[in-house]
């Protein structure tokens, strides 16, 4: 059983408790590059490939109207056979300042189409929209757990999850009194070196080892070396640089992530120094069983590990005295995990807490790790490409965590296809453009929430009757499938915190704000709330487009179908008002190396944008048994405005250190297109 396997066992479980097991066949070994076919373009959908059934059982009740309170129209209607083309529309004489405008922040954007709404128009919450409700949660619940495993958790006095920096304290003293008693010059190197590294780590939390003199004296140089010449990597960013205790973390993990080593990853430093903690381990079973945890923690709160645990070699080692034969451990255990990659800096290397990966990260390093990358690349085409022919199958694997769930649920932005609401859409290529961006900002924003961790919705009155046109009336954008995907993501992530941290501090936990303050809820209550509104937002929209709802039954017991809608019809009336969706969401992240231009490549959101969008029922694909007092029989098309993320992917030069949030803002504030910005922070 290999690393990999030992250390998702507890995943693997968790996964198939929280949604089942779901096979995962991939292998795109042998691809030298990702090539756009013919059928892979983006054009038109076409009439010929929709196939809606007509259930006669199967009516909902909409409200068309000015004035949803006081001056509206309730239509019932049958819309099981309805096919809704979406398209995106010009901008005309009274919008056309709209156009190219880059807003701060999704008030603004807001702020500026109110002032255009009319009987004909409106303003409905696009899939961004909805990220952006979700994105500073996800971001707070990764805080708040990682502030908590640093200090350890207590519920009522009793230990919940151990402490992380009480785990390196008691690693290094079990390394010293290991040194102590070593008895061979090679043994004392080895200890020595893992010694320094682990006090390394205490000292970049801002803890202060205790260790003898020398070893303290080589690990503080050790920690100013690492902040300044390996700046890439040390420097916090994302949701890390909300406090100082945050930032410590960051610092300490990437540290410990052994990025600084990967060159050389098989060397008899490199394997010295990780059978040495791994001896360690080893002759202490508390320490051991600790470290494991917290193994188990990140392969499930992001993804299992692109790199070796020092764990991996314990089948190799008896004791210390294993350390005076590197040479034939390194021989044993490259015999078994024999390494496939051209160029061992593309290949696993040993960490006490290693990065997880991505399946873009593996593919970009398959594809580019031997010839290298052209200079005119770009990362998010590649990465489009590849899942449109194939050769990336998002679909999440047995032992998957909440980053691959996360990204599945975008799949059918980039192919709609896939979805189950795609009978009911005709959409158009301009449309499918528009899901294209959406895919872009929100891959964008999910792999930054996993920064430090990835390697790299009436009462009559006695008013007047109204009168309405009948229109697809539609409360978000309407792609339920997405939502579907996003509601499961969340209940894996809870069922598997529930089962590595425990009921009790989801329930005594609250999110970390940007801001420093914390949330007004639970993680617990958090995580049921974002799950009703995504599990009642897909309910409403698969009304909306005509399709018959995918959620189990278990699903719907243990959520309730009408409490979910009411949570999604509530947030679709005053979504405007959401404090999560009125932050900025400006934010950048690296994705990749270009180490042949000294170059990293970082996709980047520099502000939102506003398109209009067409709806309108195909001829001989409209609603039916329509029934209402006050419909006047005319059926007509409707536009929607939707704001949007606008993404850029930029590169920045090695020697710069990663920009912060605040250094991107400050930088977009200050400069008007993504060139403007590029050159800005370069000079930083």
């Amino acid at each position: 059983m290999n690393f990999r396997t030992k250390n998702c066992m507890f995943l693997l479980l968790m996964g198939c408790l929280a949604l089942g097991c779901l096979p995962f066949p991939l292998d795109i070994m042998g691809e030298s590059v990702a090539v756009s076919n013919e059928e892979s373009l983006i054009k038109d959908d076409s009439l010929e490939d929709k196939n809606p059934i007509y259930d006669p059982d199967r009516l909902v009740t909409e409200y068309f109207g000015e004035d949803i309170e006081y001056d509206y129209c309730d239509i019932t209607l049958n819309k099981s056979a309805t096919i809704t083309r979406l398209d995106i529309a010009d901008l005309g004489e009274d919008d056309a300042f709209l156009h190219g405008a880059v807003y701060p922040n999704r008030v603004a954007a807001f702020d500026a189409v109110a002032k255009l709404q009319n009987a004909d128009r409106s303003v409905i919450p696009s899939l961004e929209v909805v990220n952006g409700a979700l994105k500073p949660f996800n971001d707070g619940l990764y805080a708040a757990i990682e502030l908590s495993v640093q200090q350890g958790l207590e519920v009522d006095g009793a230990p919940v999850f151990p402490s992380k920096r009480t785990f390196l304290a008691e690693l290094l003293t079990q390394l010293e009194t290991l040194l102590s008693n070593a008895s061979s010059q090679p043994q004392t190197d080895h200890l020595t070196a893992a010694a320094i590294d682990i006090a390394t780590a205490l000292i970049l939390s801002g803890d202060a080892p205790d260790a003898a003199a020398h070893i303290v004296q080589a690990a503080s140089q050790q920690a100013e070396d690492f902040k300044r010449s390996a700046s890439l990597y040390s420097k916090p960013i994302g949701f890390y640089t909300w406090n100082d205790q945050l930032e410590g973390i960051f610092t300490q993990d990437r540290f410990l992530q052994n990025y600084q080593g990967e060159a050389a990853p098989f060397t008899d430093t490199e394997m010295g120094k990780a059978a040495a903690l791994a001896v360690a381990l080893g002759q202490d079973p508390s320490l051991l069983q600790r470290y494991e945890q917290y193994l188990s923690l990140y392969t499930g709160l992001t993804n299992p590990f692109a790199n070796y645990p020092v764990t991996a070699l314990l089948d190799y080692l008896d004791g210390p005295t294993d350390l005076d034969r590197i040479g034939q451990v390194r021989t044993a255990f490259l015999a078994d995990n024999p390494q496939t990659a051209i160029d061992p800096i593309c290949g696993p290397h040993f960490a006490v807490f290693p990065s997880s990966r991505s399946k873009e990260t593996e593919y970009f390093e398959r594809l580019y790790c031997g010839p290298g990358a052209p200079p005119d690349v770009n990362y998010m085409e590649q990465l489009i490409i590849a899942i449109r022919d194939g050769l990336i199958d998002l679909k999440p694997d047995p032992d998957s965590g909440w980053y691959d769930y996360q990204s599945y649920a975008l799949e059918t932005l980039l192919l709609p296809e896939r979805g189950a609401e795609s009978d009911h859409l005709l959409l158009t290529k301009a449309y499918k453009e528009k899901l294209l961006e959406t895919f872009e900002s929100i891959m964008t924003q999910n792999r930054e929430t996993h920064v430090k961790q990835l390697d790299m919705g009436v009462s009559l009155s006695s008013a007047p009757t109204p009168e309405a046109d009948l229109y697809p009336l539609f409360p978000v954008e309407p792609f339920p499938t997405f939502y579907l995907r996003n509601a499961r993501a969340y209940r894996f992530l809870s069922t598997y915190l529930q089962g590595v941290l425990g009921a009790e501090f989801l329930a005594s936990t609250t999110r970390i704000v940007e801001d420093g303050t914390s949330g007004e809820l639970s993680l617990a209550d958090e995580l049921t709330a974002k799950t009703t509104l995504l599990y009642g937002l897909h309910l409403n929209t698969a009304d909306a487009v005509g399709m018959k709802h995918e959620l189990l039954p278990e699903e719907l017991e243990a959520y309730g179908e009408e409490t979910c809608r009411e949570a999604a019809s509530d947030w679709s009336r005053q979504w405007s008002k959401d404090p999560d969706v009125g932050r900025d969401p400006r934010i950048i992240v690296p994705v990749q190396r270009d180490n042949d231009r000294q170059e990293v490549i970082y996709w980047a959101i520099i502000g939102i944008k506003v398109v209009r969008a067409n709806a309108e029922f195909v001829e001989g694909y409209a609603p039916r048994d329509i029934s209402s007092y006050c419909w006047t029989g005319e059926i007509v098309p409707h536009d929607y405005y939707l704001l949007m993320e606008r993404f850029t992917e930029l590169r920045l030069p090695m020697s710069v250190p990663p920009p912060t949030r605040e250094e991107f803002r400050a930088a977009c504030d200050e400069n008007p297109d993504p060139e403007a910005i590029t050159a800005a922070l370069s000079a930083n």
